[in-house]
């Protein structure tokens, strides 16, 4: 029990954190205009029922896309962890064409059987257990939603910076998926990019938005392509 708490906090944490890595990303590219406190406008905020913009105000705060976004990542971790877990709780099938086939296993034995279901026997052939997708640690790694991958990839964008638009080529890892995000950091032959967010679109590969220091000192900004290997 204490285990699948921990699984569903992690991936709560690794979404709070793919949506502030998001923000940063954005918030290289704009400037941040903040409010100054005012006591009147606060009297009259917490005071005034008549006024249009202060409900519009508060239903905004409310149902704001920020909330709506925290609120699908609470529900989408659960989802994903209830996915992961039917998957992994399911037999493994090992489909051999219809052929069935008996390993020995010290004093057990491993059947692989038509329907492609994976048992381990007794020399009496009575059933000791049904080997699913969880007694396969690395079957049940690649199917988790999230969690830290630590995958080299080649790295191919255009990026922004002192000298405008660039082309750029690099190295780098993707060090944790969330679904199918990952978090990326990488060197290129114009900067280093700690903080970089990409979108898988086939197994080994996927495209992302970076932010960096190019190796003149400016603030650099990439939209790559990434491909694992």
């Amino acid at each position: 029990m204490l285990k699948d708490i921990v699984m569903i906090l992690s991936g709560i944490i690794g979404g709070y954190l793919f949506i502030k890595i998001r923000q940063k990303i954005i918030n290289q590219t704009k400037g941040i205009v903040e409010e100054k406190f005012n006591v009147s406008k606060f009297v009259s905020g917490m005071t005034n029922v008549t006024s249009s913009t202060g409900w519009a105000k508060d239903i905004y705060s409310l149902f704001n896309l920020r909330k709506l976004i925290i609120v699908g990542v609470i529900l989408s971790v659960i989802f994903g962890y209830g996915y992961w877990k039917g998957r992994t709780n399911a037999p493994v099938n090992l489909n051999l064409q219809g052929k069935e086939v008996t390993i020995k296993l010290n004093e057990h034995y491993l059947k692989i059987e038509k329907s492609g279901d994976t048992k381990v026997l007794d020399k009496d052939g009575k059933v000791l257990k049904v080997i699913k997708v969880k007694d396969i640690p690395e079957l049940s790694k690649a199917l988790r939603p999230y969690g830290f991958i630590l995958e080299p990839v080649v790295v191919l964008g255009s990026g922004i910076g002192l000298n405008g638009i660039e082309g750029e080529a690099g190295l780098g890892l993707s060090w944790i998926k969330y679904f199918k995000y990952n978090l990326d950091s990488f060197l290129t032959n114009k900067g280093i990019y700690p903080l970089g967010i990409s979108y898988k679109i086939t197994d080994n590969s996927g495209a992302g938005l970076g932010v960096g220091k190019g190796w003149q000192g400016d603030n650099r900004i990439i939209m790559y392509y990434k491909w694992r290997f």
